[in-house]
């Protein structure tokens, strides 16, 4: 017996209960001579009455009871939108990494809270606009997914990585040191080279990304940063792209040097 039905019975049972005091008090002042008369037919009377108020009390309690069951479940449904909608809200909406916007906010929080330093990675996918006009945007959209698996597979957990824009990534790499840098970022290269793509049937392309790297020393912000890693993937570009460069600095006049600047 359930919750509900139980407090139906009990509901009933103090009708019937106070409807024979509240007789034997008024037939007691008004008609004693008729008390033990009124005594048999209470029972009768409260029962035929409390039995459709008990049943309306069980009636809307349920109601109540399944309200409050949708209610939950809405709410339930409204945390979890309002949750995916946060999510969406700081993620690139075609490869789900990070945004911009939410890329340097997470290298910020993360720097905040580690004394270490990492490396900074700027990646950019090789002839994109050849890819577009040659096979369409579709095929464009392909490539970047692809990259960006590549880029998720090879990643260590903690590392971050944020779509900047149209085909570049930016990659913050706590912790490491420029060897361990260096061998993730050829790690990604070489498996983005490898890599071959399907633009057709039977047809195969095989992208390229070239990167810029640099050491994030603590006295350069995120700006100051992505400049640096922007001047060394300029840098791989012009020694032929599918490259990755490291080395160089930015000083605190705003001149770069190929070696990194003391604290």
């Amino acid at each position: 017996m359930n919750t509900l039905a139980k407090q139906s019975i009990m509901v009933m049972g103090w009708a019937v209960v106070g409807s024979q005091v509240v007789t034997y008090a008024i037939v007691q002042m008004l008609a004693p001579d008729y008390l033990d008369t009124a005594i048999k037919v209470s029972p009768m009377v409260s029962s035929f009455v409390a039995a459709p108020l008990t049943y309306v009390f069980f009636r809307q309690n349920v109601k109540l009871e399944e309200s409050n069951k949708q209610l939950a479940i809405a709410n339930e449904a409204l945390g979890v939108e309002t949750e995916m909608a946060r999510k969406e809200a700081t993620l690139d909406p075609m490869t789900h990494v990070l945004n911009r916007t939410h890329f340097v906010r997470a290298i910020e929080e993360d720097r905040n809270q580690k004394d270490k330093a990492g490396f900074f990675l700027m990646l950019d996918a090789d002839n994109f606009k050849n890819v577009n006009d040659t096979f369409g945007h579709g095929v464009g959209d392909t490539v970047l997914l692809k990259i960006t698996d590549i880029i998720r597979g090879t990643l260590r957990d903690g590392d971050i990585v944020g779509r900047l824009g149209g085909e570049e990534f930016g990659i913050y790499l706590p912790s490491v040191t420029r060897q361990q840098a260096y061998e993730i970022s050829e790690r990604i290269r070489t498996r983005v080279e490898e890599t071959a793509i399907e633009v057709g049937q039977g047809e195969f392309y095989h992208a390229t990304v070239s990167i810029g790297a640099v050491f994030a020393a603590k006295q350069h912000n995120v700006t100051q940063l992505m400049q640096m890693a922007d001047r060394n993937l300029y840098r791989a570009k012009g020694k032929g792209r599918n490259q990755v460069v490291f080395d160089a600095y930015l000083s605190k006049e705003g001149t770069y040097s190929t070696q990194p600047q003391s604290a």
